[in-house]
């Protein structure tokens, strides 16, 4: 492992910046920037390659990171001042120990019972991290995230996330037509596979709805709903009873509700 010691905001310094900051050339640098310690445990669990370490004074380090640091391969470690990692860290007390992590797409891989969420342009970090930490709480096999939308790379998702996105794969898919060609692949193996659109004109009660079998659940982007091309393709429409004026959940909650309602009528909560 090589070290290098940063006292001023080199080159370095401002490509980290970049990786929180520019999505495109985050993109294309092909890694992201991660901290806390319930992400990296998770990263290290779920076998994500760590390129780079990033702390401070190492004296000050804890056993946990010291023990990450000197037993997990990188390429090079960035040992910073203590001012320079105050304006690195996101936090309000800085993060001890923080890291760079290579890219990686990862293929969902259906269980013996599939449930499958897809996010229509998810427009919200927040909503996005969130709904992720839900999905692998509720067992879900992965999430189909659709068009234009949020980077899930962002430092905003990752943190929301609280570890579970190292834990769930997360599938990108740009055009209606390979969404049509993964949805054959994933019936091919469950033919009896049902689209389950959610909107607030749906047709019927999520309890209503048989959500044992195989099962993808399509949810809408937060300001515009489902698009009409997963309107059109869908198999049951349905939509979350409401009580009082209110006449929609943000859509985490959303989400949550009728991942719980799938696991509910599954036996598994």
């Amino acid at each position: 492992m090589h070290e290098i010691r940063v006292g001023k905001e080199n080159n370095i310094f401002q490509h980290i910046i970049v990786l929180k900051t520019n999505r495109n050339k985050r993109h294309k640098a092909g890694e992201f920037f991660v901290e806390g310690v319930q992400n990296i445990n998770f990263a290290i669990k779920n076998g994500w390659e760590i390129k780079n370490w990033i702390y401070g004074d190492k004296s000050k380090l804890s056993r946990w990171a010291a023990e990450k640091i000197n037993s997990i391969k990188t390429q090079e470690n960035y040992c910073f001042d203590d001012a320079l990692i105050k304006k690195i860290s996101g936090k309000d007390n800085s993060s001890e120990l923080m890291c760079i992590i290579k890219m990686e797409e990862r293929k969902i891989v259906l269980s013996d019972n599939p449930c499958i969420l897809v996010l229509d342009r998810p427009s919200k970090m927040g909503n996005l991290g969130s709904i992720i930490r839900s999905c692998e709480a509720f067992g879900f096999d992965g999430i189909i995230i659709t068009g234009h939308s949020v980077d899930k790379y962002s430092p905003e998702v990752i943190t929301s996330a609280m570890g579970s996105f190292f834990s769930i794969p997360i599938e990108n898919i740009e055009t209606n037509e390979e969404f049509l060609n993964r949805i054959s692949q994933f019936k091919s193996s469950f033919p009896d596979l049902q689209l389950v659109a959610t909107l607030l004109d749906g047709d019927y009660s999520i309890d209503k709805v048989d959500l044992k079998k195989p099962t993808i659940l399509l949810m809408g982007n937060e300001g515009e709903g489902l698009s009409n091309f997963y309107r059109q393709i869908c198999d049951v429409k349905t939509k979350i009873s409401m009580r009082g004026e209110a006449d929609s959940f943000n859509l985490a909650c959303a989400t949550t509700v009728f991942m719980f309602e799938l696991n509910r009528q599954r036996g598994l909560v």
